[in-house]
């Protein structure tokens, strides 16, 4: 018997499509509208608030983004060998651990690989780059190691983060310095304000969760 997984598909779709619109809202508020007091004058705030916003706001958002991913290929295992919870924890996981330390849900080359080995090359995540909108599958690439520099300031974090300057499109005579604020919140410049990384990144996202709805 088929397991029945549409209850647990409505309910991550409708949390982390909440999460996407509540970022949007959050960083038009905070980092674009934002005011502060000083000398009893109302100021907007500074770029490094501006920038230091969107930063905590993308952070908070790629975390949920990555729950979302490992809870859909959860379900995803669930609708094709017909388990509980409990038992696709170990088939998407390991045998002995299930999914504790199992990590890069994030990741689009590691969840291809793991659907390719638990699904078959056909699947709707194993054709993940086809199957997204056009530069989608980059964009999560971009997204993961871009959160990956802010929650590890190590000097491969910030050495990946430097390999990619060239994808997003930051001039080689501003790349000295430039840090994952900046690149959310400035790059590319020769686009709309509404249309850099912070917005490709999460719209990337958002075009995984629908697809997800429709294939799942």
């Amino acid at each position: 018997m088929a397991a029945n997984i549409t209850p647990q598909k409505s309910k991550i779709l409708r949390d982390f499509r909440a999460v996407l619109k509540r970022s949007k809202e959050l960083r038009e508020r905070l980092a674009v509208n934002g005011l502060y007091l000083k000398d009893q004058k109302t100021l907007p705030l500074p770029n490094a608030d501006k920038r230091d916003i969107t930063v905590f706001i993308f952070f908070e958002t790629a975390a949920a983004f990555e729950s979302f991913a490992q809870e859909a290929f959860m379900s995803c295992t669930r609708r094709k060998y017909s388990v509980q919870p409990a038992k696709a924890k170990h088939i998407s996981g390991s045998i002995d651990n299930g999914l504790e330390r199992v990590m890069g849900w994030a990741a689009p080359p590691m969840l291809v690989k793991r659907s390719k080995a638990l699904f078959g090359k056909q699947f709707f995540l194993s054709t993940l780059k086809s199957s997204l909108p056009q530069n989608h599958y980059d964009w999560l690439s971009h997204a993961h190691r871009t959160r990956n520099r802010i929650a590890h300031p190590s000097d491969k974090a910030k050495s990946e983060l430097n390999k990619l300057q060239t994808a997003l499109g930051i001039p080689v005579a501003e790349r000295k310095g430039t840090g994952p604020g900046r690149i959310l919140s400035d790059y590319p410049s020769n686009t709309q304000t509404d249309d850099r990384w912070f917005h490709r990144f999460l719209n990337a996202y958002e075009s995984f969760a629908d697809l997800v709805d429709r294939k799942l």
